[in-house]
């Protein structure tokens, strides 16, 4: 398995918005519904992120992880690559490759199998943070 930067492929935009496509409501904790894909290419070039990869195993895309400026991780693994390990060594590469002293990982508390992905990595549960939202 390798970590190919996002920036290093021009089918990176394509492949991220087709995973962001496979995202369901217990998955996703920052979107509320689906970004054009103008908005997606702005928030792409934008460079939000200490770092973001594809996650390549053999010549395959299986998903993608990236770590913000805040130490957290986020990861999704394609639908159909799902099951096969990916995520726990796509994770653990990311870490051997940005050393820190502390990661987090915001998690939906529907997402049971990602909890307990993180959970067998060595992650203990530390907040819940509650939103309200307000019409303007």
């Amino acid at each position: 398995m390798r970590l190919l930067s996002v920036y290093e492929t021009a089918q990176a935009p394509a492949m991220l918005y087709t995973l962001l496509k496979e995202r369901t409501p217990k998955q996703s904790i920052s979107h509320r519904g689906m970004p054009t894909m103008k908005a997606h290419m702005a928030f792409y070039l934008s460079r939000p992120y200490a770092a973001w990869y594809l996650i390549v195993e053999k010549t395959e895309c299986v998903g993608a992880i990236y770590l913000t400026h805040a130490g957290e991780i986020g990861i999704q693994i394609y639908t159909m690559c799902k099951g096969n390990g990916y995520g726990p060594k796509a994770i653990k590469l990311l870490m051997k490759q940005h050393d820190r002293v502390q990661y987090l990982a915001n998690i939906n508390p529907a997402n049971e199998p990602s909890i307990r992905m993180f959970e067998k990595l060595g992650f203990t549960h530390i907040q819940n943070t509650y939103c309200l939202r307000r019409q303007s």
